[in-house]
């Protein structure tokens, strides 16, 4: 293998020669069986015995190279960020698609060739899992791996914030934290695992809104202010500080598009209930009083 790669011209040679070996299978034995009607059986079963040998020799060094040249792919790796925020959407090889959120990191192999399909992720991503049996899609994070076969489920792994959840909407998935692997849970649709002081715990998970950051928008239907600020934060990639008591009641129905930007989304907040802001854009802050 090294020699093929060292020199191109290696490779042709190699071409050529196994060009030839290969013409020469075809039609050397025939010809020996035209011309020499006499020969004996225990002769044909030896020179077959070689042929099979010799087709061995060859599938086996073809399936070697092949093999040395995807483990060789696989090796290499691709990380995408998401930029502050904005979204990303990406297609895997294996068709599996992602979206990643606001600051998330994807680092994914160039080709899946070993007998599971293993990704990275620090941040939040969701993820759209083509399914194969023979290979499940593993996610790794700081806190657990997330092991499925084919399924649609939310992953947010806030390094920054020690945050760790999963959200399951379609399949099966089956979390092992890595602090401890005995920690095992398996989650069924519309459930939600949530690693806190070195627990797994399970949840049920009532709000679908969620996860439409996938599409680009924020519902902020049913939450409270500290709750659509700290979606808003995940969302457009700010620091959003409340110095303001009490704390602005909010009764506001209905979605905010994330591409409007951030000061729209806090002008629509403004109409529902009082509060001022001041945005530091060099350091990225928001202040609310």
């Amino acid at each position: 293998m090294d020699w093929l790669d060292a020199d191109e011209e290696h490779r042709r040679t190699f071409d050529r020669e196994r060009q030839m070996y290969n013409a020469l299978l075809l039609f050397a034995p025939q010809k020996q069986v035209a011309f020499r009607q006499s020969i004996g059986l225990r002769r044909i079963i030896g020179y077959a015995a070689q042929i099979a040998a010799m087709l061995a020799l060859a599938v086996g060094i073809g399936w070697g190279y092949v093999s040395y040249h995807e483990h060789s792919w696989e090796a290499l790796t691709t990380r995408i960020s998401a930029p502050e925020g904005q979204r990303v959407n990406l297609k895997l090889q294996d068709g599996t698609e992602v979206w990643l959120n606001s600051g998330a990191e994807l680092e994914y192999p160039s080709l899946f060739a070993g007998d599971t399909r293993r990704v990275r992720l620090a941040g939040e991503a969701f993820f759209d899992v083509s399914h194969d049996a023979s290979k499940p899609f593993v996610v790794e994070t700081f806190a657990c791996r997330v092991e499925v076969l084919g399924t649609r489920f939310n992953v947010n792994a806030d390094v920054q914030h020690s945050g760790f959840s999963t959200t399951l909407l379609r399949g099966s998935v089956r979390l092992t934290s890595l602090e401890d692997s005995r920690q095992q849970v398996v989650l069924k649709p519309d459930e939600k695992a949530v690693f806190e002081n070195g627990k797994l715990t399970l949840h049920r998970a009532d709000d679908p809104n969620e996860y439409l950051w996938v599409k680009g928008l924020i519902s902020i239907s049913g939450l409270d202010f500290k709750e659509v600020i700290h979606r808003m934060e995940h969302c457009y990639g700010v620091r959003i500080n409340l110095n303001v008591a009490p704390i602005p009641t909010l009764e506001a129905m209905g979605k905010l598009r994330i591409s409007d930007g951030i000061e729209h989304a806090l002008g629509i907040l403004q109409r529902n209930c009082k509060f001022n802001y001041m945005y530091n854009h060099e350091t990225n802050e928001i202040t609310i009083y």
